[in-house]
């Protein structure tokens, strides 16, 4: 994790918010929607997507935030400053750690209203905390990664591992590599001992495996968030890489 540092500008609690005032909007620092219930559609740049409980949505300064409520939305609104950029990449960013978030969630709640300093000294804490659990499990997530001296077969695996969540062309891959996918295929498993696919397949079991132990997430919705099509496509491929569905792999590891 890079050491940036940021400062609080305002933090503002919605609950059931039905339609945004503004169906579009530039803001001139960070801003994050960080969402408790209900869903929304996004586009900031390049990206775009839905976003629901857990999810952050981070808009860079001045580049258009479109938005739009699919169901009635608990959220909450951070606008910050970062030292140098921002603590976070822009975009979606989704959060592994409920149990923890639920507590700040709850403490920025109960804060909402309260504009004394140590009420922002508190909602800064709490904020940054958020920062922090994302980049932990970032890290965790990077652990994953296996060391090359082979600098393209890095970028690969770091242009594999910034994607893993979304629909991901192992064939424009290769492109943007200027390899051809069989080039890519074997220089990466020289590399690394195993093919993309299979790199690609263990970051998103991966991540499916914590969603199942510590999220109550459907099926469905955890497929959506480590990029498989359907929750059935990813009981397939669980099942015949783990030995086990992913009901009872959950049932299993709960306490």
């Amino acid at each position: 994790m890079e050491s940036r540092s940021m400062e609080l500008l305002d933090h503002i609690y919605w609950k059931q918010k039905r339609e945004f005032a503004l169906p579009s909007d530039r803001y001139e620092s960070w801003v994050v929607f960080a969402v408790e219930e209900g869903i929304f559609r996004y586009e900031i740049g390049e990206h775009a997507g839905e976003a629901g409980f857990a999810d952050l949505v981070v808009c860079p300064p001045g580049i258009p935030f479109v938005r739009e409520t699919v169901t009635p939305l608990t959220f909450h609104y951070i606008q910050f400053a970062g030292d140098g950029g921002s603590p976070l990449p822009s975009g979606l960013l989704h959060l592994n750690d409920t149990k923890r978030l639920v507590s700040n969630y709850a403490y920025l709640r109960q804060l909402a209203e309260d504009s004394s300093p140590e009420a922002r000294a508190w909602k800064s804490h709490l904020v940054a905390d958020l920062w922090q659990l994302y980049h932990m499990e970032s890290r965790e997530a990077a652990g994953l990664r296996k060391f090359t001296e082979d600098a393209l077969m890095a970028e690969a695996a770091a242009a594999i591992s910034a994607q893993a969540w979304e629909p991901l062309s192992l064939l424009d891959t290769a492109r943007n590599l200027g390899l051809s996918p069989v080039q890519l295929t074997r220089r990466f498993r020289e590399a690394f001992g195993e093919t993309p696919s299979s790199y690609l397949k263990s970051l998103r079991l991966a991540k499916a495996r914590t969603l199942l132990k510590d999220s109550e997430l459907t099926l469905a919705q955890i497929a959506e968030r480590c990029g498989y099509e359907n929750g059935f496509y990813l009981s397939r491929v669980f099942t015949k890489t783990s030995g086990m569905s992913p009901a009872e792999y959950r049932k299993r590891h709960r306490v």
